[in-house]
């Protein structure tokens, strides 16, 4: 499986696991961040689902442009990073999930990725400077034209989410989620955290 994979000979890492194990890696990483002293801090992780075309240029500007120098620096506060291809034609489009797209009109790569920066604010400071840096991350790619979506974002307004999260107003993804939200949750009791919809939706 490594052979047609251009990669630093020396660095890979294979791990051999059961199905069940794999499934449940992620309370294996909780159980080793617990007992790291890892788990009770604060975990300023940012998650997002970038295209294809352009995964070079976000490795660019934001390993080695925002994580990097922090790392060289001395900053602590560290986790592991997360990067990894996902099949567009395995997503049901019937869902909500929104997907990266390179442009307005519904076309996209086949494959794109997901990028997981998941860090822990260990040492007085931490926090602050990861959310700093999170806000970089986002600002690089609105500034260099990458089309990101950040899961799960944390948007103030509704306008927000429909412009920022759903894409541009001709894509329909707002619209579609939108009436379905007036038909399955007219009275907005789901996910009001979350400030999408804060009271009753109008029946038009």
């Amino acid at each position: 499986m490594l052979r047609e994979l251009r990669y630093a000979r020396g660095f890979a890492y294979v791990q051999d696991v059961s199905y069940e194990q794999f499934l449940d890696r992620v309370s294996a990483g909780e159980r080793r961040l617990r007992g790291e002293g890892l788990w009770d801090v604060p975990h300023p992780w940012l998650n997002l689902f970038l295209p294809r075309s352009r995964i070079l240029d976000f490795a660019a500007g934001v390993f080695h442009g925002v994580l990097l120098p922090t790392r060289t620096a001395g900053g602590g506060g560290g986790g592991p990073v997360l990067v990894y291809p996902m099949n567009r034609g395995k997503w049901d489009g019937a869902t909500s999930a929104v997907l990266p797209y390179d442009d307005g009109d519904g076309d996209g790569d086949e494959v794109f990725y997901t990028v997981g920066i998941l860090r822990s604010a260990v040492a007085d400071g931490d926090l602050r400077r990861m959310e700093e840096q999170n806000a970089e991350v986002a600002r690089f790619c609105e500034a260099a034209g990458i089309p990101c979506t950040q899961y799960l974002p944390s948007y103030a307004t509704q306008a927000d989410w429909a412009a920022r999260h759903f894409g541009p107003a001709g894509s329909g993804r707002w619209d579609t989620f939108l009436r379905r939200k007036r038909k399955y949750d007219p009275m907005a009791i789901l996910s009001r955290g979350q400030r999408i919809f804060s009271s009753p939706l109008l029946a038009s």
